[in-house]
């Protein structure tokens, strides 16, 4: 089971109960994910950070029957990332099967590394989408830059590289 912690703008738009029994429970979820709904150029748009990686992909300019068939959105937006960071293959296939069985929204766990990185992913795509070049709104090219920054949360490695060592040792374990 694969469980994305939303922002309060995100479980207010998605409708997600914001009291969860299981809550307190899995408030030490390591291998879970993070979403942030924020504003572009007034436009929606969604951020998911890998809690063990910080390795993140985002939507821009999202409306809600986007978000309507929530699990395909959120693989299919992965699946783009993870082709443009050249992360896909046959232990790739297996991990995101494995996130694909079961997807659970709950309320943020408050996880202060992680939204103090999400925060900081958002500063730079604001600079990025300022750029005027072409790619500069293309949420892939965006991720890959994101995802190419050493983060200080991570002792200045590349979340790119740890997502690739996180996918091999997932493909590993379920040998």
């Amino acid at each position: 089971m694969t469980t994305i912690y939303c922002s309060l703008k995100l479980v207010t738009l998605l409708d997600v109960p914001r009291k969860s029994k299981e809550l307190n429970q899995d408030a030490s979820d390591t291998a879970g994910w993070n979403a942030m709904l924020f504003y572009l150029n007034k436009r929606k748009c969604l951020l998911f950070m890998h809690k063990p990686t910080l390795y993140c992909f985002m939507a821009l300019d999202i409306v809600k029957k986007d978000l309507i068939e929530f699990n395909r959105f959120f693989l299919q937006h992965l699946t783009d990332q993870l082709f443009a960071d050249r992360l896909l293959s046959e232990k790739t296939k297996s991990f995101l099967d494995s996130i694909s069985e079961n997807i659970l929204l709950k309320p943020t766990d408050n996880d202060k590394r992680i939204i103090g990185s999400m925060n900081d992913c958002i500063y730079r795509i604001r600079f990025y989408s300022q750029r005027d070049d072409s790619q500069s709104l293309n949420p892939t090219y965006i991720g890959r830059h994101l995802n190419e920054t050493p983060m200080g949360a991570l002792k200045h490695a590349f979340p790119v590289d740890m997502m690739k060592v996180f996918i091999e040792n997932q493909a590993v374990g379920k040998s």
